[in-house]
């Protein structure tokens, strides 16, 4: 078993920085909807408002969803534990109840999805 093998049976991506760029555009995306800063999205403040917990669990609902991310890919990325993503990912899904907020996640969802691939690297 190579060490590649051993991440990917852990859902580790073998490009953190490509990672981190990719939750930077989705921050961007859902900061530019919801009108909260990235800054704030992102912030590993205690006390941060309930709008941009709310923000943030939707970025890590839609890395994961939209994605196909595993949960501990999705942790690592936002740079959280795998349990705070988890929970992140049943608070947006309890949100999909509510119409409204179902259609704006299905935008969020389709704008993430027209994101251009990478293109290939030189070798």
């Amino acid at each position: 078993m190579t060490l590649q093998d051993h991440d990917d049976l852990f859902g580790l991506p073998p490009d953190y920085r490509r990672d981190r760029l990719t939750v930077a555009f989705i921050t961007s995306l859902v900061g530019l909807a919801s009108d909260v800063p990235a800054r704030d999205i992102i912030a590993r403040a205690r006390r941060s408002t309930q709008t941009a917990t709310r923000a943030r669990q939707m970025c890590i609902y839609l890395a994961h969803v939209t994605l196909s991310w595993p949960l501990a890919r999705v942790a690592q990325a936002f740079g959280r534990d795998r349990t705070t993503a988890s929970l992140a990912v049943k608070a947006v899904e309890d949100l999909r109840d509510d119409p409204l907020v179902d259609a704006h996640l299905t935008d969020l969802e389709a704008c993430i999805r027209q994101a251009p691939e990478p293109l290939a690297r030189p070798q």
